[in-house]
């Protein structure tokens, strides 16, 4: 419920303020009731309430100058005059005071339901951006003073969290990494993700009254696979309860296990109680790994990429972590570009080997742009040949844009245009500056807003699945991080 404050030194005006927005607004409490302006701004600043209704004549302090002080203090604190006092002085005074409207006495209740009705929107929304702040801050380890702000925004008071990624780790070379999401102001479990790839629930514990926390996490699981045609999912679940302060802590923990716990192409839901798995094979791939190394150290190619080939699979069948695979992968280019002379600098292949991890589907398709990328550092090994890459490029586009509605992957691209992947994510950054999960997300978004021009009456399950998405809700929380609303409001605009 959201708290009101009313000031009023006359009684029978303040009953009657109280009386009807009791019988009328129940999404209101009263928190307090004061006499005079001064009275009123030492609660206020106690006890932080939502709205204030004042009068105008108090002693000490009249409404005008309380509003005024409140205003400077307080901003978000919204503000009602209800007086007798109808000269226009008085409510031009209060406007500039910042009064959010001016009823007149006596007051008629239909009026006051109606204005209390147009202020639980503007709260909704400025709570709504106040989680959001609190919840990126908290999920990036930055510790609130302000203890009060929590409670106040996030009422409930124990908390589990699980944290899903689709495919692999985050981008770490890359100043555009996705579209950072939230959930929508109407759903009760609060959603952050980093990216449009992953997504930390953070579930009351109050909602836990049908289904324990192991049956939310698993059907959240499998939503989550559903989500994105070819991608696998990380769910990593947090068992224990536990106050929003100590998210920071929480959010560590579990971005850390997931860190460790992604294996390419492998869905894994994992409680953060799960001791880490030590690989079997670690003998097999010492082994494996120092031939390599004589391959690379003797130039011996031909044979390289088919040893790399079955590193690959060794890893793929003793289910090896993104981060360890990672580390080999770059050790091993790193010794490669001290033997070979490449054209490209180890910062610009690093670059190209985070995009590798982010788009694979799965260990055979990592291997081949793995390779591929070998070949285009590889003097005379067969490079890619594209006469007119600009041509090329405005083909895939066109494509992308004519097939907007179906589950498109980076790989179903390069399969369709026979492109490497590492090649048409070069050509994303050189010719649209971007990445093509970005321009995807882009182009799908503009889709959206076109439908919705066209046709605000349309359902919006309707145009998430015109625009390729398989979840509305989903859909909804990408539109409002990228257009700043969500797509009833987007759409009500246009009637």
């Amino acid at each position: 419920m959201f708290k009101i404050l009313v000031a009023d030194d006359e009684p029978t005006g303040l009953n009657h303020v109280c009386t009807i927005l009791e019988k009328k607004c129940p999404q209101y409490e009263i928190m307090a009731v004061a006499e005079n302006g001064k009275q009123a701004l030492e609660m206020i600043r106690k006890e932080r309430p939502d709205i204030l209704i004042t009068d105008i004549k108090m002693p000490v302090m009249d409404g005008i100058e309380l509003i005024s002080r409140v205003k400077k203090e307080f901003p978000e604190v919204l503000s009602v005059i209800v007086s007798g006092y109808s000269e226009f002085e008085y409510a031009k005074e209060a406007i500039q005071s910042g009064v959010c409207d001016y009823l007149l006495k006596p007051l008629v209740p239909s009026d006051m339901q109606k204005l209390m009705e147009q202020l639980e929107i503007r709260i909704k929304t400025f709570y709504y951006t106040q989680r959001n702040k609190i919840l990126r801050a908290l999920c990036n380890g930055k510790h609130l003073e302000e203890k009060q702000k929590v409670s106040r925004y996030f009422p409930a008071g124990q908390y589990y969290a699980a944290v899903f990624r689709q495919n692999g780790l985050p981008r770490r070379f890359s100043k555009k990494n996705g579209v950072e999401i939230f959930s929508m102001e109407e759903e009760k479990i609060y959603i952050y993700g980093r990216d449009e790839m992953e997504s930390l629930y953070l579930i009351p514990q109050k909602l836990l009254f049908q289904e324990t926390f192991l049956q939310i996490t698993e059907r959240i699981f499998e939503k989550e696979q559903r989500l994105k045609k070819g991608a696998y999912v990380t769910g990593i679940a947090y068992g224990k309860e536990f106050t929003l302060e100590n998210l920071p802590e929480v959010a560590e923990r579990l971005y850390r296990k997931l860190d460790e716990s992604i294996v390419i192409g492998k869905n894994r839901l994992i409680w953060d109680t799960e001791k880490k798995q030590e690989s079997k094979e670690d003998e097999q791939e010492k082994k494996e790994i120092e031939y390599i190394e004589y391959l690379i150290r003797y130039k011996e190619s031909a044979k390289l990429l088919n040893e790399i080939k079955k590193l690959f699979y060794l890893w793929d069948k003793c289910e090896c972590s993104q981060l360890h695979v990672e580390s080999n992968i770059k050790y091993l280019f790193r010794m490669f570009q001290n033997v070979y002379s490449t054209e490209q600098s180890f910062s610009e292949i690093e670059f190209w080997i985070d995009d590798v991890f982010y788009y694979a589907s799965d260990m055979t398709e990592l291997e081949e742009n793995v390779t591929d990328l070998l070949k285009q550092c590889i003097p005379d090994s067969g490079k890619e040949n594209m006469d007119n890459k600009e041509a090329l490029f405005s083909s895939i586009l066109s494509y992308l844009n004519a097939h907007i509605r179906e589950s498109l992957s980076l790989g179903d691209i390069c399969r369709e245009f026979g492109v490497s992947q590492t090649s048409l994510s070069r050509m994303f950054r050189t010719y649209q500056e971007t990445s093509f999960s970005n321009y995807l997300t882009e182009i799908r978004i503009n889709k959206a807003k076109e439908i919705m021009e066209k046709a605000p009456e349309s359902y919006v399950k309707d145009i998430a699945e015109r625009c390729g998405y398989s979840d509305q809700f989903y859909f909804s929380r990408i539109f409002r991080s990228v257009t700043g609303m969500c797509p009833k409001e987007y759409m009500e605009q246009q009637l």
